[in-house]
């Protein structure tokens, strides 16, 4: 193979991709449009406040091991910081509970937390219980977790325990995503002793991401930044170049897309038409909103605290997790973020402002210093009961044309996880292809 292998994309699936073919000895070029490395994990620079802001708030779970995996290939594990032991901070306007873990032996682990757990009723938490189990267990099969949760007598439990599981994990509420997607979160993480632990980035992404440069450039590889790829040629059923978007073409006996689902479609414009490709247009997006506030002084006790009865689903003390004593930095993530996506921004600043005082007592006094809304659109994909059956293989029908995303089938959801998973399927395929 005489041209390199070209890796479109950027983002945690191109990086995954591009790393494991250059470290076993493939010549890669990775293509990122932006400017900087990371794709929908990347950072900015936010002037304003003379601070990089990552587009969305990312966190690891311990059962993530591929993501933990390549941090470790490029030298970065110490850019996350991982909980001793799950805990995670349920607050509602009058009380806060701790979901956390213990050191009972497998799904036991949660047990005492669980029989504490004051936003349920007594009954309904042994209900919970007893619904856990049969998800580890059973097959829930192919219907939306709010349906199997129903029929396990869970109506009462969803609003304030496994709604904001589900929408944390998962970007959609459990009447949206498919119980058998569900239950791979609950059964690698929550179930699992350590699986759930949450690891909070210490750094900006592009900063823990941009160490990939310096690794492939040690390993015959090169990336181009602020290089934005137009389109895929492909001739007689083969690849044969990438097309950019000043007009010069790339030739390419291999290409593998570490694009979005969207971005993919605009690459092959006549992949559509494909039975392989056409598939990919019913997949469904969930947007994510992000709001980040400045204030005056701390607001926060926690790393990061989950809301219950509340419009505010997560908050995450940035500054706190990036070891910034001088600015007080949070991010209110909202994920399956429909109702918030088309409103203003000064609404939705006046909207989770008022909400994060009512569950901060220590937000009430300060003064916010800057706002700022970052709204992503298509976030990510929705697993819905029947997604699974539409996810692409990494090998495409178009011979040197290979597919990464984590819209593919990984198993996994839409995170950094299945993002390196992708990754790594389609380095794999196509090593085996030649």
């Amino acid at each position: 193979m005489m041209n390199p292998v070209i890796i479109i994309g950027g983002g945690p699936a191109g990086i995954a991709s591009a790393s494991i073919l250059a470290q076993g000895g493939v010549k890669t070029l990775l293509i990122e449009r932006s400017k900087r490395l990371g794709g929908r994990a990347a950072s900015f620079f936010y002037s304003r406040m003379q601070e990089d802001v990552d587009y969305g708030e990312h966190v690891l779970m311990r059962c993530c091991t591929e993501s933990i995996a390549l941090l470790k290939l490029l030298k970065q594990e110490n850019s996350v910081s991982f909980q001793p032991r799950l805990r995670v901070p349920m607050v509602d306007e009058r009380r806060r509970e701790t979901i956390e873990s213990s050191p009972l032996p497998g799904i036991l682990h949660l047990l005492p937390s669980l029989l504490s757990y004051r936003f349920l009723p007594f009954r309904t938490r042994m209900r919970a219980m007893r619904a856990g189990l049969s998800l580890l267990l059973w097959d829930p099969e192919d219907v939306s977790f709010a349906e199997w949760l129903t029929d396990h007598g869970q109506g009462k439990a969803i609003a304030s325990l496994w709604d904001p599981v589900c929408i944390a994990t998962l970007n959609a509420h459990t009447s949206d995503v498919s119980a058998r997607m569900a239950q791979v979160v609950f059964k690698r993480g929550f179930f699992r002793p350590h699986g759930a632990d949450v690891g909070m980035f210490s750094r900006p992404l592009s900063k823990i991401f941009e160490s990939a440069i310096p690794f492939l450039g040690a390993r015959q590889g090169r990336v181009l930044l602020g290089a934005a790829a137009r389109r895929i040629i492909v001739d007689d059923g083969s690849v044969r170049a990438v097309e950019m978007a000043d007009g010069k073409l790339i030739k390419a006996d291999v290409v593998i897309s570490a694009v979005s689902l969207p971005d993919l479609l605009q690459l092959l414009p006549h992949a559509r038409r494909d039975p392989f490709f056409e598939p990919l247009s019913e997949i469904s997006f969930s947007p994510i909103v992000n709001i980040h506030l400045w204030f005056d002084r701390p607001v926060m006790d926690e790393p990061f605290i989950i809301g219950v009865d509340s419009p505010l689903q997560a908050v995450f003390d940035v500054s706190a997790a990036h070891g910034d004593t001088e600015k007080h930095h949070i991010v209110i993530s909202q994920s399956s973020a429909t109702p918030w996506v088309d409103m203003p921004i000064g609404s939705i600043v006046e909207e989770f402002l008022s909400a994060l005082r009512k569950l901060l007592p220590r937000a009430r006094e300060a003064k916010l210093i800057d706002s700022l809304v970052i709204k992503s659109r298509q976030a990510t994909f929705i697993p819905s009961p029947g997604a699974d059956a539409l996810r692409p293989a990494s090998t495409t029908p178009i011979k040197g044309m290979f597919l990464a995303g984590d819209y593919t089938a990984t198993g996994w959801p839409a995170t950094i996880e299945g993002a390196v998973r992708s990754g790594i399927n389609a380095a794999d395929a196509m090593l085996a292809d030649h």
